[in-house]
């Protein structure tokens, strides 16, 4: 009896431990940054872990026993597809073709290996699978901020070589006008004087923009709109756009860095010139004092973001523009500038078809408290 108590408790410890076991493997798993799947022999999904939730959008509930080329665009399914798993075994990162579960098409890295049994027969594969965009932008981000180093200094360059014979030229051209008295003639150099003027404030503008410090400082954030909006139409020129500012003036001024305010505004306004570039449309752009805290408001008409992709787009890499225009790490700056270091939350709401409507509510207070972070309802992105 002794020894029948003592096996069965052998043989319960011995089931735990494979249960523990098999618990600990999938916590790793699903802990790997990269989705990790298991076909068996048959072609059929074994595992499914929360990396391949993510990329491709099956929970593994919906996943796990279904075929293989559930995953693979028509056409591609069938008996070939194991034979092509076993032409790729010791090839490292085989780009393959799969289809999301909202159908849309993506090219990722595939690595695959044999499962092998205790007497050394083949079970099935195991796939790891990545997206190779992201180490693109990874790529391409460390390029463009080398380009916007440079593009700080030139600014830094441009104003001082500018700056001093551009403001002796409008000096001689408002004595001109002073001394001339031909009308016409006054009128022109008027006119000639307004347009250097404005190249002053466009080179102005443009070493404020490329200023990259985060010095904390009194902001007039209507004044911060009404730069953005400048800004963004000079690079949207021509765009069929009609944006208009409705700044509060009872607005208080806020404690920060104008600088990152300014690019926040500014990557938001950019995202929605991009979202009415074909078909045009309306742009509206506002602030709004309420209690401790200032609402900045950005609405426009353009296309919008589809409801399954709204949670998404403030992670890092993820974006809805076309491969080659956007690195998918704007509105993460953004988020990240007004969550750590304003204090504040960015509020989203989104319907395809009708335009995208974004809040950022900012606190008045000096500092910006721990924790603070996109509310409930900060799951979107601009058109």
């Amino acid at each position: 009896m002794l020894r029948a108590a003592s096996s069965d408790t052998e043989l319960e410890s011995s089931e735990d431990a494979r249960r523990f076991a098999r618990s600990d493997a999938g916590l790793i798993l699903d802990l790997a940054g990269d989705a990790v799947i298991t076909i068996d022999e048959a072609g059929v999904v074994r595992s499914w872990n929360a990396a391949a939730e993510k990329l491709l959008g099956y929970r593994a509930t919906e996943i796990v026993g279904r075929a293989f080329a559930t995953l693979l665009p028509s056409g591609r399914a069938g008996s070939g597809i194991l034979a092509e798993l076993r032409s790729a075994l010791g090839q490292r990162g085989v780009e393959a073709e799969y289809q999301t579960s909202a159908g849309r098409r993506l090219t990722l890295s595939t690595t695959c290996s044999e499962l092998l049994g205790a007497d050394g027969s083949v079970l099935g594969h195991c796939c790891l699978i990545r997206d190779p965009s992201i180490q693109r932008a990874v790529v391409h981000q460390l390029y463009g901020s080398e380009k916007l180093a440079a593009l700080r200094t030139m600014a830094v360059g441009l104003a001082h070589e500018l700056g001093n014979p551009l403001a002796g030229v409008l000096s001689l051209l408002q004595l001109a006008e002073r001394q001339t008295r031909e009308d016409g003639t006054r009128a022109r150099l008027i006119q000639a004087r307004a347009e250097l003027s404005r190249i002053g404030k466009m080179i102005r503008e443009l070493t404020d923009f490329t200023r990259s410090d985060g010095t904390r400082s009194v902001i007039h954030v209507n004044d911060v709109l009404q730069e953005a909006l400048v800004l963004a139409r000079y690079a949207h020129e021509g765009a069929p756009v009609s944006a208009r500012l409705e700044a509060d003036p009872a607005v208080r001024p806020l404690t920060g860095s104008r600088s990152q305010l300014l690019q926040v505004c500014l990557h938001v306004l950019m995202n929605a010139y991009d979202a009415m570039s074909e078909t045009g449309g309306t742009l509206q752009v506002g602030s709004q004092q309420g209690g401790d805290a200032i609402a900045l408001w950005f609405e426009d008409s353009g296309r919008g973001i589809e409801p399954d992709l709204l949670p998404r787009i403030f992670e890092p890499f993820f974006t809805t523009k076309p491969e080659g225009s956007g690195t998918g790490l704007g509105l993460f700056v953004c988020d990240r500038i007004v969550t750590q270091e304003l204090g504040g939350r960015i509020e989203v709401e989104s319907t395809p078809g009708v335009g995208t409507r974004l809040r950022l509510r900012l606190p008045l207070r000096d500092r910006p408290p721990a924790g603070a972070g996109r509310g409930a309802g900060a799951r979107g992105g601009t058109g």
